[in-house]
């Protein structure tokens, strides 16, 4: 299929790519990116477009004709979205309806993924833990989505105008949940390629210490490989106007996830308190993934090991090409 992916120059974005492209797939990169920008080099068929203009989209999409489209483009950093509220709303909600129908007016039939996020749960996933040890999956079709940051809220809202749009017109439209993922090119924004970037500098000698915020959160890290692998299953075997959750159900306690760095790099660091990191301690709820398993046969390739492996090795490689 052709398929155009939107957000193509992030994170995930760039994984999917790589994903789609061996799969056989032709994949048609978009992002906000200037095309002569260095965040755009090397991505097929890249057209920079801008989700806030409908007019725009249209015509990337009447000029691409996809036979389907994944939508990842967002305000995807939860401080960022706090910071700016209006660009968050204007990207993750009206952008994401500007992608639907021009999908919608220009390349009918064609599938859109919608990747959301598991955040979307919110004060169900909160509740749901109390005071118990063994937790019970969030389902799909049974916990509740009750948003609780504005980037949660963005794509609970953006969820809920794309089904609305797929039950009207009849647009095949597909939902995604993603816990958290990490691998490879991430953001240092993020815990864990923040915290493996400042080990790399402890073993280099460079630094004697990491900045930390709270290590008694837990959360659940899938590697951006699997996660994108599943994007792919579901743009090929998912069922329409059909929300599914991803995630290999790895949940670790940030703290040990400092610790396996560490180990793996054979360093110990001093830990330094940072209160700009500081967050309350919270543990996220595990998510129900048997939707996604029956419907496609995904399951997860890499663990938890070797996704840190690897991102330490990206990282180094990085700095030493500099």
């Amino acid at each position: 299929m052709r398929i155009l992916v939107t957000g193509a120059a992030g994170f995930a974005g760039r994984h999917l790519l790589r994903e789609l492209a061996a799969a056989g797939h032709s994949p048609i990169a978009t992002d906000a990116a200037p095309a002569d920008s260095p965040a755009a080099a090397g991505l097929p068929g890249y057209v920079a477009a801008d989700l806030r203009d409908g007019a725009a989209m249209r015509a990337l999409v009447a000029d691409a004709r996809p036979e389907a489209a994944v939508h990842l483009a967002a305000v995807s950093y939860v401080p960022d979205s706090d910071r700016d509220p209006s660009l968050a709303l204007a990207v993750n909600i009206a952008g994401s309806i500007n992608v639907a129908d021009a999908l919608r007016e220009t390349s009918p039939g064609a599938r859109l993924l919608f990747v959301s996020s598991s955040q979307v749960y919110g004060a169900a996933a909160a509740s749901s833990l109390g005071a118990a040890t063994d937790i019970a999956p969030l389902r799909e079709d049974v916990s509740p989505a009750r948003p609780l940051s504005l980037y949660a809220i963005t794509k609970a809202a953006a969820e809920t105008a794309l089904l609305a749009r797929a039950e009207a017109y009849g647009q095949d439209v597909v939902i995604v949940r993603p816990g958290n993922h990490t691998g490879p090119g991430q953001s240092p924004k993020f815990v864990a390629p923040a915290f493996a970037a400042q080990i790399v500098e402890v073993a280099a000698g460079r630094a004697a210490s990491v900045r930390v915020g709270n290590l008694d959160s837990v959360r659940d890290f899938s590697d951006v490989r699997d996660i994108v692998r599943a994007y792919r299953l579901l743009l090929e075997r998912g069922h329409a106007r059909t929300i599914y959750n991803v995630t290999c159900g790895t949940r670790v306690r940030i703290g040990d996830l400092l610790a396996r760095l560490e180990a793996l790099e054979g360093v110990t660091a001093r830990v330094e308190q940072d209160p700009a990191l500081w967050r309350p301690a919270d543990v996220c709820a595990p998510l129900d993934t048997s939707r996604l398993r029956v419907h496609t046969g995904w399951a997860p390739a890499y663990d938890l090991g070797q996704t840190l492996s690897d991102l330490l090795a990206s990282i180094r490689a990085t700095k030493e090409a500099k």
